[in-house]
């Protein structure tokens, strides 16, 4: 049996396969294409927007080989110098196609150090005329403003719910996965707007041509899971298992789906607003406070207090 990710078997070879936010971003893809090269780009934006997935495709449309391509992701390679020692060992051989550049692909570039961050911007600077560098970050904000000002930001809105809707369900049916409407709402509720972790789940909950319920999958989402415990009143069993569930790095877009399901905690308007509040706070907190599973429980049990009240 055939278990290819989806999330790989269905990357856009193709523009017009990619899910364009606007027609400025497709405007300036086209024109570094017609270029025949890219400039060093900073691509922004929340997890599962699709930035890895443009930049794979933007090399693949310039025919550059994989012997051309570094890719590092950034939130598992931290050490300096053997960071410096990989970027320039790949940067000193002959390129391997008739533009005569490299690439690095340095995804989750907002988790390197100010210092590693600098390392990269003499590199960047030293080797102009023959490498260019694609990095991929959640927060732009967190680049360091001497490596930023080198870069040309690409920034990835949210997609739209509906063609979020629309992607998922074309890619089930092109797996001719029989479902439900409301089942896969149930799912899309829970993952957007990461596309990437809906098709994930998607491919994990299809059993045998049909998609599971969320009640009867045997390893379904935990957000999903949550959101049935809040329906139920169970906030505690909530709050403990989006905590021993979710890493870290799952927050940011845990404080998205929270925000879109503002119902869950209360049907007035006042306990929206509140909740909507609360989720503020803790987003502005995320990347300050000291233990950042503390802030997120916290958050928990303030959206908890109001969906009481």
């Amino acid at each position: 049996m055939n278990r290819e990710l989806w999330i790989t078997k269905y990357r856009p070879r193709t523009l017009d396969q990619y899910v364009w936010r606007d027609p400025n971003m497709r405007s300036i893809v086209e024109q570094w294409i017609n270029q025949k090269s890219l400039p060093h780009c900073l691509f922004s934006g929340q997890q599962g927007a699709g930035k890895t997935s443009l930049a794979l495709l933007l090399l693949d449309l310039l025919g550059i080989s994989d012997l051309d391509i570094l890719r590092i992701n950034a939130s598992r390679e931290r050490k300096i110098d053997e960071l410096q020692d990989k970027v320039i060992n790949f940067i000193d051989g002959w390129a391997f196609n008739p533009t005569g550049l490299k690439y690095v692909l340095l995804d989750e570039a907002d988790k390197l150090s100010q210092h590693a961050q600098g390392m990269l911007r003499a590199e960047m600077e030293t080797y102009a005329n023959s490498c260019r560098f694609i990095l991929t970050c959640n927060y732009s904000r967190q680049i360091i403003p001497a490596l930023h000002s080198r870069l040309q930001e690409v920034k990835f809105h949210t997609l739209d719910e509906t063609d979020f809707v629309m992607r998922a369900a074309d890619v089930l049916d092109q797996e001719d996965v029989r479902y439900q409407p409301e089942t896969l709402m149930a799912y899309v509720k829970a993952t957007y707007p990461d596309l990437r972790k809906c098709l994930g789940v998607l491919q994990q909950n299809s059993r045998f041509g049909t998609l599971l319920k969320p009640s009867e999958a045997t390893e379904s989402d935990y957000f999903t899971d949550m959101v049935s415990l809040f329906k139920q009143g169970r906030y505690r069993d909530a709050r403990k298992l989006l905590i021993e569930r979710a890493s870290p790095d799952d927050y940011g877009n845990i404080f998205r789906s929270l925000y879109q399901n503002l119902a869950l905690f209360g049907g007035t308007e006042d306990q929206q607003d509140k909740a909507l509040l609360a989720i503020r706070d803790a987003t502005l907190n995320h990347n300050v406070v000291a233990d950042q599973e503390i802030n997120m429980a916290a958050c928990l049990v303030e959206l908890a207090m109001i969906a009481r009240s």
